[in-house]
């Protein structure tokens, strides 16, 4: 006896999407049942919410939830006498222009500084290109590439002092070349990152 699911157990979502959760109702002899399951939908608040799961054939039972504010969903979909599945979403919120990251937070980022806001500014830009030509920056724009994003812009700002991006060594060492690419950006941006084909 069992609820397999047949939609994704854990998926990201923006606000106004619409979470498929989908299972299939086995009985004890792993053949299809027709017991209708009950779903419990919970929301990032900790109200909940019972959509109706349909039955879409084959055993197959289908509830659609429109989620609608940012944050953790977890649903439970009980099929009673036959077992329960488990599903995650988090959902997030389109990000406009005004909620990018800015100069300021860059300059909070950054902590004591020298740096002038029109520098902050290009610095920014810049690294904002570049993260762009790497990584597939879609409408939800994460928590992960917003700090990749100020990491960026510090090395840049870091590397202006540099220019031959070579630190003096020792007299046992000498100088040091500094790696082309920060491993913590690359890190960051790595779910994110454009696949070269061909």
């Amino acid at each position: 006896m069992t609820v397999l699911a047949l939609s994704s157990s854990s998926t990201e979502l923006p606000i106004g999407g619409v979470w498929e959760l989908t299972v299939r109702v086995l009985d004890a002899d792993g053949d299809i049942s027709t017991t209708a399951p009950t779903v419990t939908v919970t929301l990032p608040g900790g109200s909940t919410a019972s959509p109706t799961a349909d039955d879409v054939g084959s055993g197959a039972f289908r509830a659609l939830y429109t989620v609608g504010t940012a944050g953790r969903y977890v649903a439970r979909v009980v099929a009673a006498g036959y077992g329960a599945a488990d599903f995650a979403a988090y959902v997030s919120a389109t990000v406009a222009e005004a909620g990018m990251p800015t100069f300021t937070d860059l300059d909070d980022y950054l902590g004591d500084h020298s740096w002038t806001d029109d520098e902050l500014t290009d610095a920014l830009n810049a690294e904002a290109a570049a993260q762009r030509a790497a990584c597939r920056v879609a409408a939800v724009y994460p928590d992960d590439l917003r700090q990749a994003l100020l990491r960026r812009a510090q090395r840049n700002l870091a590397m202006r002092r540099l220019p031959l991006a070579v630190l003096q060594g020792d007299a046992d060492l000498g100088p040091a070349v500094l790696p082309g690419r920060d491993p913590e950006v690359r890190r960051l941006e790595a779910p994110h990152r454009k696949l070269p084909i061909g």
